[in-house]
């Protein structure tokens, strides 16, 4: 929330990151945001992880069965932050309404809008998606190529 600062010249919104007074409650649509949002992250890091390990391994240039279900489900848990468009955080925030007498010449929306961190959350969506088809349709490539092979009975490099 916003912290308030007064002077002699007047008063001053510094945004800063505080946590909630308890008074405050979550609803259901903004407690699944916030734990959407760190399942993003998490899924996020451990999709980056398995992917840069995969490299070192035998085959580094191979396209694995659980990237595209890992990148899905990236994109599902990045869309569902979404959720807190919806949520008392954005619908008649009591701390927005306490803060507003005070405030002469500062006046907040009564409803949230998306701006660049909303904007940004779907370009991400929509780009693990495409990462998701894109790991998919890799890995069905992939295999039907060795299936290929091994009907050709191909099974020494041809190269020596």
């Amino acid at each position: 929330f916003w912290s308030l600062v007064y002077s002699a010249s007047g008063t001053f919104v510094f945004e800063s990151c505080h946590g909630y007074p308890d008074s405050i409650e979550l609803d259901s649509s903004w407690k699944a945001a916030r734990a959407f949002s760190i399942l993003a992250f998490i899924s996020a890091i451990i999709v980056l992880i398995a992917a840069c390990m995969s490299l070192c391994g035998s085959n580094p240039g191979k396209s694995y069965v659980w990237e595209a279900p890992g990148y899905a489900m990236t994109a599902f848990f990045q869309g569902l932050t979404l959720l807190l468009l919806n949520s008392n955080a954005c619908n008649g925030n009591t701390m927005v309404q306490s803060l507003d007498p005070s405030l002469s010449n500062v006046t907040f929306p009564d409803t949230c809008s998306m701006d660049t961190g909303a904007k940004l959350s779907i370009s991400a969506t929509v780009f693990f998606f495409a990462s998701s088809v894109a790991s998919f349709l890799a890995h069905k490539a992939e295999k039907a190529v060795m299936e290929e092979e091994v009907q050709a009975d191909l099974r020494e490099p041809l190269a020596p």
